[in-house]
This record gives structure tokens, C-alpha cells and sequence, in this order.
């Protein structure tokens, strides 16, 4: 699913960009968009929602993402807790100058750079690691900036301590034409979920018959309508699971879900795990938070 293009202006007297957000001044981009820059994000906690390439899927105590260029993505909706911010570095594949990257010393940072197409999350330990120079970089300058961010990358490229959120990187291919109805579609889905949300009123929605619009969709993005607007559902659910502040009928008729049963399945097949067991789990990760 192609998104809408993002123009990133850089710093002034910077190769790339950085900006810092804090409390109630959150990142606010595009919904669904795209742009030719690697991006790094660090958030430092809080809990919310990533929307990358058709990947779907939560986090729960901050957050530190590394995307390729070109993978679309959402705003990472983030819940704010005490004592927040987050901080955007985006950078062109030559912000370094051309053939950097294949510098026999940059080949780690290389390696790191080309598993990015999938996205990738670090875990807590790297972003506790990383935590310093990233605020760091937020207010240094010049030379001291530029090597700060290479040996950012450098740690992020030593580490393990990560997983990839294989986004599907075939549901790109999109013909420009099409990026403003797909944008169409998504917002109806975003404005609509909640209710029973047939193909039908999607089509019409965007003014094209049903069977020409369920090609569209299933080419755009791999999925059928209804595997998509369940995934969606799904992680909405698991957000207001991390909430805590509803009873799992009650998050089941919010996200949608005609039945509770549907639902429970639905759940299971897409987190592989029950409501009740995520909850559980986030309860422990709470728990141990808080130790």
C-alpha cells in the first residue's frame, strides 16, 4: 500500500535531519506516508500502535525503529507517559557521500541499512544503551553530530537485540494514480472500524463496483479486505488491552467484532496468543516495569 509523500527538509547546516519531541508536543506527520530517507525513532516510553509497510503490531515501553527509505509507514501513535519525548533522525542513503557505505569499515553499518526494507525494532537493552547519544544528537553540531550518528548506527549494527517486523515490501509496487484512493480507502477504515464495515460500502465509498474494488485492494495489498480490516481490529483491540481500562466484551464491541467469539478467534489466529493470555503477559511486563 503506497502512501502519501513526505518532503523532509533538513536541519540548517546538517546533512540530516533530527528533531525532538516532548510531552504533549508529539510527532505529528502525514497518517499514512512515505519518504525517501532512511528514519530512526526513538521513543523513550509510553505505549502505542506501528503501522509499517502491512505490519501491524503494538509496543508496550517505548520505542527505537530503523526503516529503509521508501517503506511506508503511520504516525507511531504513541500514548504519553510522564517524562516523554521522542526523537526523528532521518537521513538520505548519500547523506555521507557516495560509496560510503562500502567503505570495508562500514560494513556492519551496511548490513544494518539493508535489513531495514523489513523494519526493525530494537529491544530495551539496546534502546537503554543508546538512550545518552541519541538525546545527545538532538543538540550537537557539525562533525561531532556526524560521527555521533555513525557510531549510533555502528551500535545498532553490533547488536541482536532486535527483531525484524517483516513488512511486506511487494505491497510497494503501486501505481501512482492509485496512492490517493488507497489513502481514501485506509481513512474509511480508520473512520469506520468500529461498525460493521462491509467491502460493499468500501467500494462505494471510492466509487468503484465490488468486484473491481476487491482486486484493487487484494493487489495493493496483498490481503483480502476482511484479513485487513481484522488485523486492524485486532491491533486496535491490543491497544486498548495495554489501557487496561475495559473488560475484554467491552473491547471486542469497540474494535468491531460482531460476536465475542469471533473475536476470541480472530485474536488467537492474529497475536497468536488468547485476549486474556496478551493481557496477562502485558501485566507482567507492567509488573516488572514498575519494580
Amino acid at each position: 500500500m503506497k502512501p502519501l509523500f513526505e518532503k523532509i527538509e533538513k536541519n540548517f547546516g546538517s546533512s540530516f535531519t533530527v528533531r525532538k519531541y516532548q510531552e504533549l508536543d508529539i510527532c505529528t506527520k502525514p497518517f499514512w506516508h512515505i519518504h525517501p530517507e532512511y528514519e530512526l525513532v526513538y521513543i523513550k516510553n509510553g505505549h502505542g500502535k506501528r503501522h509499517v509497510g502491512d505490519s501491524i503490531t503494538t509496543y508496550t515501553e517505548g520505542d527505537l525503529i530503523l526503516l529503509a527509505p521508501n517503506v511506508p509507514h503511520a504516525c507511531f501513535s504513541n500514548h504519553i507517559h510522564p517524562n516523554n519525548f521522542e526523537v526523528v533522525i532521518q537521513f538520505e542513503k548519500d547523506f555521507a557521500g557516495k560509496g560510503f557505505w562500502n567503505m570495508p569499515e562500514m560494513t556492519g553499518i551496511k548490513q544494518l541499512l539493508n535489513r531495514a526494507i523489513q523494519g526493525i525494532s530494537f529491544g530495551k537493552n539496546v534502546r537503554s544503551k543508546l538512550e545518552n547519544d541519541i538525546i545527545l544528537l538532538s543538540s550537537e553540531q557539525g562533525f561531532a553530530r556526524f560521527t555521533l550518528l555513525i557510531q549510533i548506527l555502528h551500535e545498532l549494527s553490533m547488536t541482536e537485540n532486535f527483531e525484524l517486523l517483516r513488512a511486506n515490501m511487494s505491497s510497494l509496487l503501486v501505481k501512482s494514480h492509485d496512492y490517493s484512493r488507497i489513502n481514501r480507502v485506509y481513512d474509511f477504515i480508520e473512520a469506520n472500524f468500529q461498525q460493521a464495515l462491509s467491502p460493499e460500502e468500501v467500494a462505494d465509498h471510492i466509487h468503484m463496483t465490488l468486484p473491481a474494488f476487491c482486486r484493487f485492494f487484494k493487489r495493493t495489498t496483498e490481503k483480502t479486505f476482511t484479513t485487513f480490516l481484522n488485523e486492524f481490529r485486532v491491533s486496535h483491540a491490543c491497544q486498548l488491552i495495554i489501557e487496561g481500562s475495559y473488560t475484554m466484551s467491552e473491547i471486542s464491541e469497540l474494535c468491531g467484532f460482531q460476536s465475542a467469539s469471533y473475536f476470541n478467534k480472530q485474536f488467537k489466529k492474529i497475536v497468536d496468543s488468547t485476549p486474556s493470555e496478551y493481557r496477562s503477559s502485558i501485566i507482567k511486563v507492567l509488573t516488572h516495569q514498575q519494580q
